[in-house]
């Protein structure tokens, strides 16, 4: 009976670690991650459902008109037909964006991020980041009993 608890609380806590769970710190922390590794998926996850409606937003126009998109795409170093635009969706638009040498050029070193305590207020956080000597906040939503990064909380990247 003592390792069915301990391996259900191994199971907890690493869904708590990997999913949408977490503390607000914690959410903060797996977003720069996300990014550094350029996985669109982790990065979806840490957003509220607000932050993903302006990504959906953005997707739909680049699907409205594929051969702009395509051409566009080039200039930022990344190969991708007309066809291939109308089978966007959102992590995969972010996964792009990530890998694109040009962009990912003028992105500072996440690896050298520091991710202080956070502040909760209710319903919101604030979780203050210094990033290349630099410290700005990012906020945080609760949503469904998940942390997550709402619009707001998007304007350091």
């Amino acid at each position: 009976m003592k390792k069915f608890a301990l391996a259900l609380a191994a199971v907890f806590v690493l869904a708590i670690a990997c999913g949408g769970g977490g503390t607000p710190d914690q959410v903060v922390h797996r977003l720069f991650e996300g990014v550094q590794n350029g996985d669109g998926d982790v990065v979806l996850s840490c957003l509220s459902s607000e932050a993903l409606t302006g990504i959906d937003e953005f997707v739909d126009q680049l699907k409205a008109e594929p051969e702009e998109t395509a051409a566009m795409a080039v200039m930022f170093g990344v190969e991708i037909t007309a066809d291939e635009v109308a089978d966007l969706d959102a992590a995969k638009v972010i996964t792009i964006l990530l890998s694109s040498e040009m962009l990912t050029a003028e992105m500072p070193d996440f690896s050298e991020v520091e991710i202080g305590e956070a502040v909760i207020d209710g319903e919101t956080a604030t979780v203050p980041v210094t990033l290349d000597g630099e410290t700005d906040d990012i906020e945080l939503v609760l949503e469904d009993g998940s942390w997550k990064i709402g619009s707001e909380g998007m304007d350091f990247m």
